[in-house]
């Protein structure tokens, strides 16, 4: 069969929705197993899944070829991400071991006051977030430091919490070296230096919000006399580590870069390349432990116990087969027509911005619930609602930011998410535990919400996609109509 013939027999199959929504349910079910029943790999319940829609694929008259064409296309959509989420393993990793987040930790802890510990740990686990560009490397390094400092001044630890998984969750979504920020890009087709507007429009106006509820919440709360820097893991980084003001560079320089708009894959090489010759000539370890810490991900243990652990390539390709596994999965969903009944049915009666950027923040924090990892919950929606944002008029922008305030924040609010899973036991905090207070994580989706609703007339012209809003006819068409464009598209 032809390429052509193979595109008219697509149009013409239709499989019918509650066949659609099966190779999901399967999907979850797996996932959900492999969190809590069996002892299989998490990418499993995905790989279950694909299998699902590859048997209902061929069963609506797909061929064994266009099958295998979209698995391939669908897995080569997420390579870019897995690289660059490979690449901030590494990073970690000789961050660690060359002494820059051990300095990072120690200079930011001096800044603590108790009177103020609470709203410090939201603006430090946000800084080290952006630069780390990793939720969990941020609870995993800064978080435990903070956490057990928060424990010795009495502080409750559902307020510490959701100060610490707020901050870490700034930079996760808005770091230039996340890469769910990069994943986010990716699946909307959109440039990612472009979207970090769009993101700041909501992302601001929260962090101020979090800085004023956490001064309020925390001033006066903590208790005892005890000085931050006398905590035994700082001790132990001050014996173990040389930490000069110059160790900080690398993240520094890491940051510039991405404002020049270098690449991000060069950026983050050019980081793990000064961390190791750091690591080497500063802090004296050899080329051989360096590769370990590079492959295996980096532990700082004393007396047997470890009291910094992150990075690896190695550990992070369980993420890596998972974020593969959706992508092979929406591959084959798309390419069938299953994903398109379902949105189809999700988007019947969607006439507006509004209602379409409400749709999009529900499927998206819908899969982070049922799906139970943050990836399908960008790349489902994100691959999925594009076109219906461009035959509605509607800016790109809008879809980056609603799924960056659904479902990649709401992720770590799920107990039985992963992220969710990763994050609380890094900061050793139950996530209902911290969830009252995790104030940023809740707050975007309700500011994006509002904001979907806010009467507002669209540029003609958004990113250079050349999407126009279309005005309500008999009226002007110069774009300077009274009241704003119609929304209905």
């Amino acid at each position: 069969m032809s390429l052509h013939e193979e595109k008219t027999d697509k149009k013409n199959r239709t499989v019918p929705l509650s066949l659609s929504t099966v190779p999901f349910l399967v999907s979850i079910v797996g996932l959900i197993a492999a969190l809590k029943f069996i002892k299989i790999p998490l990418y499993s319940g995905l790989v279950a899944g694909w299998l699902t829609a590859v048997l209902i694929s061929l069963f609506h008259g797909g061929t064994f070829r266009s099958v295998v064409r979209a698995t391939s296309q669908g897995m080569k959509s997420t390579f870019f991400v897995v690289a660059i989420l490979l690449l901030i393993a590494g990073v970690i990793s000789v961050w660690l071991a060359s002494g820059t987040v051990p300095a990072m930790i120690c200079y930011g802890i001096q800044l603590i006051h108790p009177n103020f510990l609470v709203v410090t740990a939201f603006l430090l686990a946000a800084v080290s977030s952006m630069v780390l560009g990793s939720s969990v490397a941020t609870l995993s390094t800064m978080g435990v430091a903070i956490a057990e400092i928060a424990q010795v001044f009495n502080l409750s630890p559902a307020l510490i919490g959701g100060a610490l998984i707020s901050g870490a969750m700034v930079g996760d979504r808005t770091s230039p070296v996340s890469g769910t920020f990069h994943l986010v890009a990716h699946m909307t087709e959109t440039k990612a230096e472009e979207n970090y507007k769009p993101m700041w429009q909501t992302g601001i106006p929260m962090i101020v919000l979090c800085i004023l509820l956490f001064i309020y919440l925390g001033y006066g709360k903590a208790s005892g006399s005890l000085h931050p820097m006398s905590h035994p893991l700082l001790k132990e980084l001050i014996l173990h580590f040389q930490m000069p003001w110059y160790v900080l560079i690398p993240p520094i320089l890491v940051l510039i870069l991405a404002m020049f708009r270098v690449s991000i894959l060069l950026n983050l090489g050019i980081g793990i390349i000064l961390g190791t010759l750091f690591s080497v000539t500063l802090q004296e370890d050899s080329w051989l432990s360096v590769l370990r810490s590079l492959w295996l991900g980096y532990d700082f243990q004393v007396n047997g116990q470890v009291l910094l652990h992150g990075g690896g390539i190695w550990p992070m390709f369980n993420e890596v087969l998972l974020i593969v596994a959706a992508g092979a999965l929406n591959g084959v969903m798309e390419d069938s027509g299953m994903l398109h009944t379902i949105v189809a049915s999700l988007l019947r009666r969607v006439r507006s911005k509004s209602g379409l950027i409400g749709v999009t923040v529900l499927l998206s924090i819908s899969m982070s619930l049922l799906a139970c990892n943050q990836s399908l919950s960008v790349i489902v929606p994100g691959r999925t609602l594009r076109s219906k944002f461009e035959k509605l008029g509607v800016p790109p922008r809008y879809l980056v930011r609603s799924l960056a305030d659904s479902g990649v924040v709401v992720s770590p609010l799920i107990p039985w998410n992963l992220h969710g899973i990763l994050c609380s036991t890094a900061m050793g905090i139950p996530t209902l535990v911290y969830f009252p207070y995790a104030f940023f994580l809740w707050g975007l989706p309700i500011i994006t919400l509002l904001l979907a609703f806010r009467p507002r007339r669209f540029p003609s012209n958004d990113f250079g996609m050349g999407v126009r809003c279309q005005p309500k006819s008999g009226h002007r068409t110069d774009g300077r109509r009274k009241g704003g464009y119609d929304e209905s598209g």
